[in-house]
């Protein structure tokens, strides 16, 4: 069986506009049709619900105020179709989204809203990106439904052999794909997230603050998004670890508070975090993990309690056997039924159509969340009745093992942007997208250090080779001659000096490749700002 008959090519789908005013559509017509997408318009809801009856779209741009039935209206008409639930609906509104409109919208399935006038680049943008993960949706769904095929043919094929390769193929073609996927939205992402980070350290009006933390909000939800994909595959393939190390719980809860007090706020919720122990250690364990599926319950807590509050309880386990501590993520909700209950944490299940939001469009956070404490050797359930709430209950064996005193306590209420150290020394960066450049520099140079800029692997190379750096920061994926080469002839010249992984690529294959290289570290992106302070001020002289 040959390769390409595995995954068949995915065909592309039009964007649909939907307006009651012609010069609208026309607008939209031709900002669209400039950038290459195909469009197509109608003038009313119904007109949109006849056409998506018999045709796939791949995003729909739906007018709020229109005759007859309303935008909301129709975005419930198509919702209640099982195979456009998770269609990207944005809505296009005359008027300034007050927080009742902007909450009814995200209620009738709403992913995203623009204010009219339209700013064409703006409308680009959102629309380039809903595209791209169209298409890598639906190619992703047809690698699972090749990968099903071959699993089936492997009980009636009597040439098992060619069948296991066939699949074998097929599962290196899917990592290759969400290792592309990761790469091809990671990077954009860095450069927003990390500009957003960087327009955080300047002065800014409270509007400004507003607008900022709703765009670092919306990229950061689209980086879990993408981690939740790559997790899953992991988990499904039996590759999945689980760190054991030393982490700050008193640290990880302020992280927490700073995601979510601002969130629920702007909910109309409360939010408290309430320790019935003393919160001021270290703990033995996942402390990336176990934030990870807090994000998950919190996220969904806030998101679908309509008012009153979420709560974050931190108590002791009273098990016998395994001491740990135990984490209670409480809401004010609607409730679940326990038919309900018991889908929760199976993979692409949700609630029924009515309360499906509250665990995510795409179905996998609990599902990982429960994987992901059963790893860490914990219990995860949830408690619920309708129109009372729900609690969900997480404990885990966390052994304690050390008191922080004063300082910790102190953090609750830091500051969380890292303060950058004051640092000498050169410091050679390896990139080819320009708008990363810019941005690695401007982290970077705010420690003091000199920074050089490279844009391909081949000039990291002669730039190492010519004179001496305290540390190397390189991209892996560059045209002309790409990181990890690079790197390896730099070892092979006799260069020790110190070489960092600076990449999208986040795969396990990929860290191996760059250790085998002799990269001395591994920093992801979007760029955490801590973790490359640490690097610079691990390699670079420290100032005072």
């Amino acid at each position: 069986m040959k390769q390409e008959q595995i995954i068949p090519p995915v065909a592309d789908a039009p964007i649909l506009v939907v307006d009651d005013k012609p010069e609208n559509l026309h607008s939209f017509q031709m900002i669209l049709s400039r950038e290459g997408f195909e469009v197509v318009t109608v003038d009313s809801g119904m007109k949109a619900l006849k056409y998506l009856m018999n045709n796939p779209v791949a995003l729909v741009l739906l007018d709020v105020q229109m005759p007859e039935i309303s935008g909301f209206e129709t975005a419930q008409m198509i919702r209640q179709r099982e195979d456009f639930e998770e269609l990207p609906i944005i809505f296009i509104s005359a008027t300034q989204n007050t927080d009742e409109l902007i909450n009814q919208g995200y209620a009738v399935g709403a992913f995203d809203y623009l204010t009219k006038p339209i700013d064409p680049r703006i409308l680009v943008n959102k629309v380039k990106l809903f595209h791209r993960l169209y298409i890598q949706q639906k190619t992703l769904e047809e690698r699972n439904r090749a990968i099903t095929a071959l699993n089936c043919a492997l009980e009636n094929n009597e040439t098992l052999k060619e069948a296991v390769e066939s699949a074998e193929r097929a599962g290196r073609a899917k990592d290759e794909f969400l290792a592309s996927m990761s790469h091809e939205l990671r990077t954009p992402l860095t450069t927003v997230i990390g500009n957003g980070e960087l327009m955080g350290d300047t002065s800014l009006t409270s509007y400004q603050n507003e607008l900022l933390d709703s765009m670092t909000i919306s990229g950061k939800s689209l980086l879990y998004l993408i981690n939740d994909i790559l997790d899953t595959s992991k988990i499904e393939a039996g590759k999945f670890e689980i760190d054991h190390t030393k982490f700050d719980l008193c640290v990880l809860l302020r992280e927490l508070r700073h995601i979510f007090q601002k969130r629920a706020e702007k909910a109309g919720l409360q939010f408290q975090i309430e320790e019935q122990i003393n919160t001021h250690i270290h703990c033995i364990g996942d402390g990336k993990r176990l934030t990870q599926v807090l994000v998950n319950l919190l996220g969904n807590a806030i998101k679908f309690t309509q008012q009153g509050a979420v709560k974050l309880t931190i108590a002791k386990d009273h098990n016998d056997k395994h001491p740990g501590i135990r984490f209670i993520v409480e809401d004010t909700g609607i409730g679940i039924e326990q038919k309900t209950v018991d889908r929760l944490f199976k993979p692409f299940e949700q609630a029924d159509q009515s309360i499906s939001g509250r665990f995510g469009g795409t179905g996998l956070g609990l599902y990982i969340s429960s994987n992901l404490v059963t790893l860490m050797e914990g219990e995860l359930f949830v408690e619920s009745e309708p129109g009372k709430g729900s609690k969900f209950y997480l404990t885990l064996p966390l052994e304690q093992v050390e008191e922080e005193g004063a300082e910790s306590a102190k953090s609750l209420t830091t500051n969380t942007q890292p303060e950058a150290p004051q640092l000498s020394g050169r410091v050679l960066i390896a990139d080819d997208a320009p708008e990363l450049q810019l941005l690695i520099r401007r982290m970077v140079e705010v420690t003091g250090v000199e920074v050089i800029i490279v844009s391909n692997g081949q000039e990291a190379l002669d730039s190492a080779l010519a004179s001496p750096y305290e540390l190397i920061l390189m991209d892996m994926q560059m045209p002309v001659m790409d990181g990890i080469e690079a790197t390896r002839r730099i070892r092979d010249s006799g260069n020790q000096g110190a070489i960092v992984a600076l990449t999208a690529n986040v795969m396990e294959q990929h860290r191996k490749q760059f250790e085998k290289a002799g990269c001395n570290g591994f920093l992801t992106k979007p760029i955490d700002r801590a973790l490359l302070y640490d690097v610079l001020s691990e390699h670079c002289t420290v100032i005072g």
